[in-house]
């Protein structure tokens, strides 16, 4: 059965929980009861025995454009966005991170900002050759809410990506380490049930302990110590004043969403 919450359909079918993103009309823009029911899902099917396989994916054109842009840059108290930051929107990306069932994203179109973030703990990703990827909140002052990117790929295409704040083609995504693979649009679902197939062949066990194993290594490094403690600096990070950010929030309250993207788009450069 499929049914609708928070702009979240869901539906578990065949040992194969999918969750798909369903407010096209934004871009699937993400907001704190989007992320609350990702997080409620994916902790729920851990514990189900009759779900081997989660996926995460977007309706329409796109997975998502990232986090509700008024949301972004709105007017809330440090507390407010440090409680969204990290017992709602993290509180998600962590909940995929210790998964025991493994989680694929299926993208296409844009992966920016949160939704980037949202990706980047699922254990694959498969994405559709016209992907563009990124954290392009950068460039009105803000951070990542999950610093996970160092983590993923080398020092200095971490600062690439993290500093410029640039669009990323899938095909570069893929070079850097954010993606397992690249694939035409219209293959993408195909691709997908094939790593589904894949996946559900194997004993479960060996698939949650071999997860499990792999995201130690990770983890006694230092991982999510470092993560969690940037939630906070992150928070703050929206209080310094700075002409850029003020001038795109000033576009975005006086003018709307896509006045304000284009405003960041003449700025910097970027194509639509």
């Amino acid at each position: 059965m499929t049914m609708t919450d928070h702009h979240l359909l869901h539906e578990l079918k065949d040992g194969v929980l999918t969750l798909t993103l369903n407010r096209p009309e934004k871009l699937n823009a993400l907001t704190p009861d989007i992320y609350r029911s990702i997080g409620d899902h994916v902790i729920r099917a851990g514990e189900q025995t009759d779900c081997q396989v989660i996926i995460v994916k977007g309706a329409g054109r796109a997975f998502s454009s990232g986090f509700d842009l008024k949301l972004e840059v709105s007017r809330r108290t440090h507390a407010e966005k440090l409680h969204t930051l990290q017992n709602v929107a993290n509180r998600a990306r962590w909940a995929i991170w210790h998964s025991a069932k493994p989680v694929i994203a299926a993208i296409h179109g844009y992966c920016l900002g949160g939704a980037f973030e949202l990706m980047l703990p699922c254990d694959f990703t498969i994405a559709s050759d016209d992907c563009q990827l990124g954290e392009p909140e950068i460039r009105f002052g803000m951070g990542p809410a999950f610093m996970m990117v160092p983590w993923m790929t080398g020092h200095k295409r971490a600062k690439d990506v993290l500093l410029t704040g640039r669009r990323i083609s899938a095909s570069e995504a893929l070079d850097i380490g954010f993606l397992t693979s690249v694939v035409p649009l219209n293959e993408l679902q195909e691709h997908t049930e094939q790593l589904v197939a894949t996946l559900k062949a194997i004993p479960p066990a060996a698939v949650t302990f071999n997860k499990k194993g792999i995201n130690r290594a990770y983890e006694t490094m230092g991982m999510v110590p470092h993560i969690d403690s940037w939630s906070e600096t992150g928070a703050y990070l929206s209080y310094v004043t700075h002409e850029e950010g003020s001038e795109f929030q000033q576009v975005l309250e006086s003018s709307g969403t896509s006045a304000a993207l284009k405003w960041r788009e003449e700025r910097f450069g970027d194509k639509p």
